[in-house]
């Protein structure tokens, strides 16, 4: 059995209080979960959810639209040399909120096709035998009924494909993957034939795909000497695409709307990076050369522009260690406004720090009353991978370009000389204050980070634990997710607020989720900027030096219709003696439904499913403290926990200021 979290609040130094929501408010209940995922699968995979809303002549339609992996060939192996089936990718949908699902189409349909075969031992008296075409994580993008889906596989059909030796795996050889893109303009209900976008000759990895009214964009990089395995530094699985090699590009393509509806195909990748500069010699004689190396980019569109950002290697050899953080800006669509730093990028970041995993929101009007139109953010510190940082911020004031950041960088800082007059940016998750630098304390450790625009508000949410080294080498401390509000454009902010406060430290947050209500233009749906979902995964808080795969425990959610001023109880959504994760989250305009979707593993079969759950506001239950839509003995059991002064609190039933035995007889006269 999984152990229990602790969800009451508490306020500590310069952390603030969790507020609920008052006792009469409404409240989300669930609907029984669903299994999504096709039968016999059973290793459902990197499930992704999207809510489509659109109008048509009989009115507006919602439909959601779920794609995973699951097994669909016979196996192949990895960097690890571990064996595993094949994975394809897999698209259901539902039309009405979830209720139910249509039957899972495979639509990469890779898994039992072969392009090249390679070593699988590393024995060189054995042959080499057929590698399939495995598909990795599916990434999905909507906009009205138009979906992209984007991944790479590795069955490549072309005489390019090359392959990568893993000493360390007993030099076993995998082959290179290839970038996929997949559309439907009719919400899912048919999907085009699969696109290759890419030939094999470098090795492909994060892709990531964008659209609006105006058009489409996908990025990914490639890596001409193959996936690297990575130091085992630091949280997650190893091999994400953040060790490259020298010489790694980050790669783009586009289309214009009409043009993807009218099945016009993605065009070649052109770089946006320039690491690139000759082909190497000695041990890397025959591949493609640079001094740096680009990885785990993300993608924006605001409009016809497009934000590109990433972490890369400084090339500095020796001088420095570490990665700074780039950015590009430029026509999504035609070549009215080419990148100005001709691929070098703006170094936003210190240079003189190691920078990486950035990510940014954008909104295409500025802030009313303070002209906000992105906030870019990442993680920062002396270290590199692996030792602790902090969440550093930097605002776009009224247009998306350097001279429009703030705190302000210096004049087109393309060069680490130019980056050292750089202003520091903010720093959000330091307990030693917002201008300290990540410096001034050594032990605290931020990420994870997450953020949500609107209008003028801003929210920055990240998990943070107080001593790094404890936290990742014991159990005697832990990380928890902790979220902070500015009202305008990111100039101020309020206290922090512990909102997992998870405080029994053999369990860490870990894949935290901060999500808005949809832009709708349904009359019936209209969006909610003040109604967003908070929620967190749990896991065991392993030691990080035995280096122990991650064993993931229960998904919990809550939800503020005051941006943020109060939450609902915290409920766990996914609750149950599997191990649940990698949850996924979207809500209608008015935030009055969530759906959810999950991975969820069987302990006894060690099967994997997708999960899907409904959550939809109904009114409060007198009596119901907990708010899952029931009064029974765990309301029963909160309110004898809470007995005595307790004012604000859920389980003061009559909000007298006292739990006693006015509330007790409330909530046995409402028992279900």
């Amino acid at each position: 059995m999984k152990t229990m979290l602790s969800t009451a609040a508490a306020a500590a130094g310069a952390v603030g209080a969790l507020t609920l929501a008052a006792a009469a408010n409404d409240v989300l209940v669930y609907d029984d979960p669903i299994v999504i995922s096709a039968d016999g699968g059973g290793a459902a995979n990197k499930t992704k959810l999207v809510r489509l809303s659109y109008n048509t002549p009989g009115g507006f339609e919602n439909v959601l639209v779920a794609v995973y992996g699951d097994v669909a060939g016979p196996d192949v192996w990895n960097y690890r040399g571990e064996f595993a089936p094949a994975l394809d990718i897999f698209a259901t949908r539902s039309t009405d909120d979830g209720a139910t699902w249509s039957a899972p189409v495979n639509i990469s349909q890779t898994a039992n096709l072969t392009s090249i075969s390679a070593d699988h031992d590393g024995d060189p008296d054995t042959p080499e035998i057929p590698f399939y075409g495995d598909s990795e994580k599916p990434n999905i993008f909507n906009f009205g009924r138009n979906i992209v889906v984007t991944w790479v596989d590795r069955y490549v059909p072309t005489a390019e494909q090359r392959t990568a030796r893993y000493v360390e795996a007993g030099d076993i050889e995998v082959p290179y993957a290839a970038t996929y893109a997949i559309r439907s303009t009719d919400a899912g209900l048919t999907w085009s034939a699969p696109e290759r976008l890419t030939d094999g000759f470098r090795d492909a990895k994060q892709d990531v795909v964008r659209g609006n009214g105006l058009g489409w964009a996908i990025t990914w990089q490639e890596d001409p000497q193959g996936l690297r395995p990575g130091d085992a530094e630091g949280p997650g699985e190893g091999g994400s695409g953040a060790t490259v090699s020298k010489g790694t590009d980050i790669w783009y393509t586009a289309l214009t709307t009409p043009e993807l509806v009218a099945g016009t195909p993605f065009p070649a990748g052109t770089r946006i990076t320039d690491n690139f500069t000759t082909i190497g010699q000695g041990s890397n004689e025959g591949y493609e050369y640079g001094p740096a190396g680009a990885s785990r980019a993300n993608l924006g569109l605001v409009g016809g522009t497009a934000v590109v950002a990433y972490e890369e290697t400084k090339g500095t050899e020796g001088l420095d260690f570490g990665k700074y953080v780039r950015y590009h800006v430029f026509s999504a669509f035609d070549d009215s406004m080419p990148d100005a730093t001709e691929g070098a990028g703006w170094i936003i970041s210190d240079p003189l720090e190691n920078a990486r995993r950035v990510r940014f929101v954008t909104q295409g009007t500025p802030g009313p009353a303070t002209g906000i139109q992105m906030a870019i953010f990442w993680k920062q510190g002396e270290y590199d991978q692996g030792g602790p940082s902090d969440i550093i911020l930097r605002r776009g004031i009224d247009g998306l370009m350097p001279e429009n950041l703030d705190p302000p960088v210096a004049p087109d800082p393309v060069t680490r000389e130019d980056a050292l007059g750089n202003t520091p940016g903010l720093n959000l998750s330091s307990s030693d204050g917002i201008d300290s630098a990540s410096g001034d304390n050594r032990f605290e450790d931020a990420r994870a980070h997450r953020a949500l625009l609107r209008g003028d508000g801003l929210v920055i949410g990240y998990s943070w634990t107080p001593d790094w080294a404890v936290a990742r080498y014991t159990d005697l401390e832990n990380y928890n997710f902790y979220m902070r509000r500015s009202f305008d454009g990111g100039a101020t902010w309020t206290d922090r607020v512990n909102m997992s406060n998870i405080t029994d430290t053999t369990i860490n947050v870990k894949e935290p989720r901060l999500v808005g209500t949809p832009n709708s233009s349904d009359p019936d749906d209209p969006q909610d900027g003040d109604v967003f979902f908070v929620g967190w995964g749990t896991e065991v808080n392993q030691y990080e030096h035995k280096s122990a795969d991650p064993i993931p425990l229960d998904f919990f959610l809550t939800r503020t219709t005051d941006f943020g001023e109060t939450y609902e109880p915290i409920q766990a959504v996914a609750d149950t003696d599997a191990g649940e994760f990698e949850a996924q989250l979207r809500s209608n305009g008015q935030g009055t439904q969530v759906f959810v979707a999950w991975q969820a593993t069987d302990e006894d079969s060690g099967t994997t499913e997708a999960v899907f759950r409904r959550g939809e506001v109904q009114p409060k239950l007198v009596g119901d403290v907990n708010g899952d839509g029931v009064v029974d003995t765990a309301d029963l059991l909160a309110v004898l926990a809470a007995w005595g002064p307790c004012t604000g609190c859920p389980e003061d039933v009559d909000t007298d200021g006292e739990v006693g035995f006015s509330d007790l007889i409330l909530l046995l006269t409402n028992w279900s």
